[in-house]
């Protein structure tokens, strides 16, 4: 259920486009037939719920059922809404990042005795990318990728958010430069797929990999 409603909703995002007005697609989503646009199937359509339901299993088993579950779950689907605009229109749909944000102040909520945690999750990454946005006037990051990695920080903390940036940066420069090499792609590409991948990743097993990497350390 709610990663058709994300998919119903990414796909009307991105075939609106970016260079439309927040308040008309918010209009033109009001008049969207979503029982109509449930029965247009098509292949990113299963994709996404097969990976949804896999994902939700997994952290289903990882987590076992609870609160900290319910909200990664709901991530994990916000996540495979917000990839599919990015691949197809390289932006990242600020509704769907105000989603996540929300279930991070929720996670913070729930543990508001850490709250310092999330907070600095919050503006550690997202403030260095935000800075190298700005010195590079837009062309080496984006607002979106930004605002994702502040409302990711939001839910998963500081530790966990540093560990998404990792993955995400070195899975993306693997992926793209064979992409580059194979299928002659350009230089841009969509960073906001390997940002969710990274933090699918670290809400699964991060904890496992920071200990594994400070045992290499401390004896």
């Amino acid at each position: 259920m709610t990663a058709s409603f994300v998919y119903r909703y990414a796909k009307l995002k991105a075939d609106i486009g970016p260079e439309e007005e927040p308040d008309r697609y918010l209009s033109s989503l009001k008049t969207i037939d979503g029982m109509a646009l449930c029965r247009a199937e098509d292949k990113a359509a299963w994709i996404i719920r097969i990976l949804a339901v896999c994902l939700w299993t997994l952290t289903l088993y990882v987590l076992d059922a609870g609160w900290l579950f319910l909200l990664y779950g709901l991530c994990i689907s916000l996540l495979l809404g917000l990839s599919y605009v990015d691949i197809r229109i390289n932006e990242l749909p600020p509704l769907l990042n105000a989603l996540i944000a929300v279930l991070g102040a929720i996670r913070m909520a729930m543990d508001i005795g850490h709250w310092y945690v999330y907070i600095i999750g919050a503006l550690c990454v997202s403030g260095t990318l935000l800075l190298i946005g700005l010195l590079s006037k837009g062309r080496a990051m984006g607002g979106g990728d930004v605002k994702l990695m502040a409302a990711l920080g939001l839910l998963l903390g500081w530790q966990k958010i540093i560990l998404v940036l990792l993955l995400g940066a070195i899975s993306g420069a693997l992926i793209h430069g064979v992409r580059m090499i194979i299928y002659k792609d350009g230089h841009t590409l969509a960073f906001g797929p390997y940002l969710a991948a990274g933090a699918v990743v670290a809400m699964l097993c991060g904890d496992k990999l920071i200990m594994a990497y400070l045992g290499m350390f401390i004896k």
